[in-house]
């Protein structure tokens, strides 16, 4: 049982992962585009993102 659960967090990490670098993208994309828009807080999403990521890799490692 700890297996599958531990491959379900395993795959969400990896979405979150993914969710991340996509973020990270835009942000690169608006700074070379020099757009400011004050009504997304990308960075605040980023850290939300990487704390998830965090805490499943935690998790994930006690599971091991």
């Amino acid at each position: 049982m700890n297996d599958d659960f531990r491959l379900k967090l395993i795959k969400i990490r990896d979405e979150k992962i993914a969710h991340r670098d996509e973020l990270l993208e835009m942000k690169m994309r608006a700074a070379i585009a020099k757009q400011v828009n004050s009504d997304i807080d990308i960075d605040g999403m980023i850290a939300h993102e990487q704390l998830a990521i965090d805490n499943l890799d935690d998790a994930i490692a006690r599971l091991n």
